[in-house]
């Protein structure tokens, strides 16, 4: 080629490269979108994005070709703006201390490819809706997923993954073992304590395959273990047992049909969080810690709860339980009764109960609670038992009684029509004795109450060494 010709080649292309560079550039949207979320504007930013002068975000190549974004380790809370990466179907969650709900609602639907590894996640809301339709289960997926990664304590999760699991059956789901390895995710468990498991097996036998030593979270219980109690006091059955991992299978399965759970460990234990629904009518617990914490927030059946011996309770709301809320003649007082027993919790803070609510409690114990600050009673009118002990910086609100109720005949009589001296039981220590509150209380109910200081001053049965005052002796 001489030199003319190639000058004439090379002045052809000029136009050619510009024509280039102004596609390129109508491509990329330099006005940008604005990132509200602080937190992952500087994520973003870390990870390269372009940002313009505005601090808005420009869609150039690198933000509308991301399709995965790695989040793990950033300990983002607020979940908002990720759809502001037009193609974005994957996020890396792992790490993050999440726990224990998750909330699928808060990513954007077009996400379907979540790693929730490593983080203390129990409850899984968003992902699932569930009801039964003559008696069969129909499962609406709320968030559908290609892959789901999960942390080790999804095991314990029953109400949203098992009906995932069913529905989703071209999801890869994994979850990650004790060991942190991922293993494809199924609903058999193990339930570690062979005491413990032999007890289950014994009650349950339809809930573990071949009569094996595995658990299927899955299983329907046979129409025969349908309402079976789990009962284990320390005296009996549970002095074998050393660890209870695995109860929480039964107190978290919102699917099984409403019973009780009543265990009495002899020496202290600890489960998993705890989010018993509408399946525990009476949740007994003692000597039980519970870390990852316990939520009643849909226990809407639960009348009758007892803690004790828990040191990581710091608040406990039982404003949507029945416990004081239960009409007299919805109470069932041959098994169950209506009653708070609370005990030895010393980070207690708060308790909250439902309010309104029918005021009506078979009993009422609080002892060993040095933290709580306050606590209003003013609504009960009808009781057999209270036992208020050793909660000195509690400014306790007494009750205006109207009832005595009788568990043993079931009813409720007047007060005005109890005799003198064999009414209400009433425990207290000498802390609370000397409470100005207490003293009114006595000025108003002291004819229609009696001593029941035997049951706290030393370590029998339940009393835990309360600091029972024998208050009769001085009054």
């Amino acid at each position: 080629m001489n030199k003319t010709s190639l000058l004439i080649y090379c002045l052809a292309l000029v136009p050619m490269l510009f024509t280039s560079c102004s596609n390129e550039d109508e491509k990329v949207d330099w006005n940008g979108v604005e990132v509200k979320n602080i937190k992952l504007k500087e994520i973003l930013h870390q990870k390269g994005f372009t940002f313009n002068e505005k601090g808005r975000l420009v869609l150039n190549e690198k933000a509308t070709n991301t399709t995965m974004l790695d989040l793990s380790g950033t300990k983002i809370t607020d979940l908002s703006g990720l759809d502001i990466l037009p193609n974005l179907m994957e996020v890396n969650l792992s790490n993050n201390d999440y726990g224990p709900i998750f909330d699928f609602s808060t990513l954007p639907k077009k996400i379907s490819s979540v790693d929730l590894t490593g983080n203390k996640v129990y409850d899984f809301e968003g992902l699932v809706s569930t009801e039964f339709i003559n008696d069969e289960m129909k499962t609406t997926v709320l968030h559908p997923l290609t892959k789901l990664y999960l942390p080790a304590t999804a095991k314990f999760n029953v109400e949203d993954l098992v009906p995932f699991h069913k529905t989703s059956t071209s999801t890869d789901i994994q979850m990650q073992d004790a060991m942190g390895k991922l293993q494809t995710y199924n609903t058999l468990r193990e339930i570690p304590d062979e005491a413990l498991r032999i007890y289950l097996k014994s009650k349950f036998i339809s809930l573990f395959p071949d009569n094996g030593d595995l658990f299927d979270i899955a299983k329907r219980m046979a129409l025969k273990e349908e309402g079976e109690s789990i009962s284990l006091p320390w005296r009996s059955e549970n002095g074998a047992i050393k660890s209870i991992e695995g109860i929480e299978y039964f107190i978290n399965n919102p699917f099984y049909k409403p019973f009780f759970v009543a265990i009495d460990c002899s020496a202290l234990n600890n489960v998993s969080y705890l989010a018993p629904r509408n399946n525990i009518k009476a949740l007994s617990l003692r000597n039980i810690n519970m870390p990852d914490g316990i939520d009643l927030s849909k226990a809407s059946k639960l009348c009758n709860l007892a803690l004790d011996n828990n040191d990581h309770l710091t608040t406990l709301d039982l404003s949507n339980t029945l416990i004081a809320n239960q009409k007299f003649e919805d109470i069932d007082n041959t098994t169950i009764g209506n009653s708070l027993d609370i005990t030895r919790c010393k980070n207690l803070e708060e308790i909250k109960f439902p309010f309104p609510n029918e005021g009506i409690v078979s009993g009422l114990t609080i002892g060993g609670v040095p933290k709580l600050k306050k606590i209003d009673l003013s609504f009960i009118k009808a009781t057999q038992e209270l036992a208020l002990l050793q909660m000195s910086n509690c400014a306790i609100t007494y009750p205006d009684l109207k009832y005595r109720y009788d568990v043993a005949t079931g009813t409720l009589t007047k007060l005005e029509e109890v005799p003198d001296g064999s009414g209400i039981g009433f425990a207290i220590s000498k802390d609370v004795f000397d409470m100005p509150a207490t003293k009114e209380f006595f000025t108003k109910f002291r004819s229609k109450l009696s001593d029941r200081y035997r049951g706290y001053d030393k370590d029998t049965d339940y009393s835990y060494n309360l600091g029972g005052y024998r208050w009769s002796k001085y009054l």
